[in-house]
């Protein structure tokens, strides 16, 4: 039985877990330990996989300006955060990718705007962290800092909303099916009536 998110103590990586944090550990993913003191992979379960960008994109990106790519991890960060519910907790997160991306200068080189519609297709179903770490060099420090600050404060409010259940954790192998299944009741459904 796996242990409920807001049961395991947060490592650097599960922060912000799931919308806000790193990429899932492989030592989780494999052995279901990590041997890692500090580990800043995310060590709580995933149910979508990682997006990567494929050679092609990544291509694009080296070719892109600052302004470009500012302007990319804004529209990515902002469906991200409206997708995951969090434009309004993000809101100083957003207006300073908003502040670096008006000071960026445009440089000289036009990319091709269906490569670049292409990129952004494939940031926008990145995960948030996933797309800061692909323009960490690029980001000012404020904003990799006011990230970090958004994954604490989501970490937290989760921890103090989720319901800590007052029974012991067993292992594997010490419960029956049906008495897993009594831990999660299903919801009662109504049908309507004719």
């Amino acid at each position: 039985m796996a242990i409920p998110s807001h049961m395991v103590p947060c490592n650097p990586g599960s922060c912000g877990h799931p919308s806000l944090c790193a990429r899932p550990c492989i030592y989780m993913a494999k052995n279901g330990a990590c041997h890692v003191e500090g580990c800043n992979f995310c060590h709580m379960t995933h149910d979508v996989p990682v997006m990567k960008l494929n050679q092609r994109q990544r291509y694009v990106l080296q070719r892109l300006d600052v302004k470009e790519k500012l302007d990319l991890i804004l529209a990515a960060a902002r469906a991200g955060l409206q997708r995951k519910g969090l434009t309004y907790e993000a809101g100083s997160f957003i207006q300073l990718l908003e502040e670096a991306s008006k000071h960026a200068r445009q440089g000289l080189l036009r990319s091709h705007k269906k490569q670049v519609y292409d990129l952004r297709k494939a940031l926008i179903r990145m995960s948030l962290a996933d797309i800061i770490k692909t323009f960490e060099d690029v980001l000012p420090n404020p904003v990799l800092q006011s990230f970090q600050d958004l994954r604490q404060r989501y970490q937290a409010a989760a921890v103090q909303s989720a319901r800590v259940p007052a029974q012991r954790l067993y292992a594997k192998t010490e419960l029956s099916l049906k008495e897993v299944l009594a831990f999660y009741p299903a919801p009662e459904v109504q049908f309507p009536t004719f």
